[in-house]
C-alpha cells in the first residue's frame, strides 16, 4: 500500500494493543521523518521517539498508546504549517505498515527539555485494537462542492489534488480550510477562529493546513503532478474578512489538465 493510497483509508486509532514495534520498525519511522520534505525544508525540525513509560503527558484529549511522537519545530513563518505537512506524511506511513495513531493537540510533556525549538505537535502510535481502516463512504466531510470556490478550468489534477486534501483529519473534525481553484493553481485559505481562544484555535488551523497540503502533495507525487509551494504577494496584501490566507500551489504540468 502507498501513503496515496493511505490518504482514502486511514482513521485516528484512539485504542490500542501493548505490542512492542520492533528496533528495525522504530528505526525505519524514526528515518522516515527525518527524511520527510515539508513546504518548508529549511526550517529547522527535531523528532522524538519515545514509550509511554519514558515520559508523562499532561492536557486534554490524551489517548493512551504505547508509543509517541514528538515533533519540535524552530519558530518562524510557517513553522506550524510546514509541521502539519510533516507529521502528516509520518501518519500515513505508519498506517501503511499497519500501524495506527492519532493526533494529541492538547497534549504537552511534563517534562520537556528541548531548548530553542518549540513542541508543535504530539502523535501517539502503536498497534490497533480497533479496526485500523475505514471505507470512503465513512469519512465524514464537507462536499468538495462546499469547500471549493472554482476560478476557470477545473480539470482532473485539481480535482484529485483537492479530494485528497478533503479528507484531511483536522482538529475536532472542523475542517477549516476553504479553497479557490484557477486554472493552473490553488489558493488556500483557513477560516479565522472566534474571539475566544483565538491563538489556540489559530494554531490548530495553520497545523491543519499544513495536514491538508501534505495530501495534495502525496496525491502529487503519485499522480506525477508537479506542484510548487509559493505565498502570492497579491493575495497576502488583501484582507479577508473571515479567512486567513495559508499559500497557493502552482501547477506545473499543464499538458495533465483535462
Amino acid at each position: 500500500m502507498t501513503s496515496y493510497e493511505a490518504i482514502f483509508r486511514r482513521r485516528s486509532i484512539r485504542k490500542y494493543k501493548n505490542d512492542e514495534i520492533s528496533p528495525a520498525m522504530l528505526e525505519k519511522i524514526e528515518r522516515f521523518g527525518e527524511d520527510a520534505i515539508g513546504i518548508r525544508p529549511d526550517i529547522q525540525v527535531k523528532w522524538k521517539i519515545f514509550r509511554k513509560e519514558e515520559h508523562q503527558l499532561k492536557g486534554l484529549f490524551r489517548v493512551d498508546a504505547p508509543y509517541y511522537v514528538v515533533l519540535y519545530s524552530e519558530i518562524c513563518e510557517d513553522y506550524r504549517k510546514n509541521a502539519g505537512c510533516l507529521m502528516e506524511q509520518l501518519s500515513l506511513y505508519l498506517f501503511t505498515k499497519g500501524i495506527g495513531s492519532c493526533y494529541q493537540g492538547g497534549a504537552k510533556l511534563k517534562k520537556d527539555q528541548e531548548k530553542d525549538l518549540e513542541l508543535v505537535m504530539i502523535m501517539a502510535f502503536g498497534y490497533p485494537a480497533e479496526p485500523l481502516e475505514r471505507s470512503y463512504e465513512d469519512f465524514r466531510r464537507i462536499e468538495l462542492k462546499k469547500l471549493v470556490t472554482i476560478r476557470g478550468a477545473f480539470g482532473k489534477v485539481q480535482r484529485k489534488l483537492l479530494e485528497a486534501a478533503r479528507l484531511a483529519p483536522s482538529a475536532m473534525n472542523r475542517q477549516p480550510w476553504r479553497f479557490v481553484s484557477s486554472e493552473d493553481r490553488i489558493h488556500l485559505f483557513v477560516k479565522k477562529p472566534g474571539k475566544l481562544g483565538y491563538q489556540t484555535q489559530q494554531d490548530f488551523n495553520l497545523f491543519d493546513a499544513g495536514v491538508a497540503l501534505s495530501h495534495m502533495l502525496v496525491t502529487a507525487e503519485e499522480q506525477w503532478f508537479d506542484l510548487e509551494y509559493q505565498k502570492l504577494d497579491s493575495i497576502l496584501e488583501k484582507e479577508f474578512q473571515n479567512y486567513v490566507y495559508v499559500g497557493s500551489l502552482l501547477i506545473l504540468n499543464d499538458s495533465e489538465k483535462i
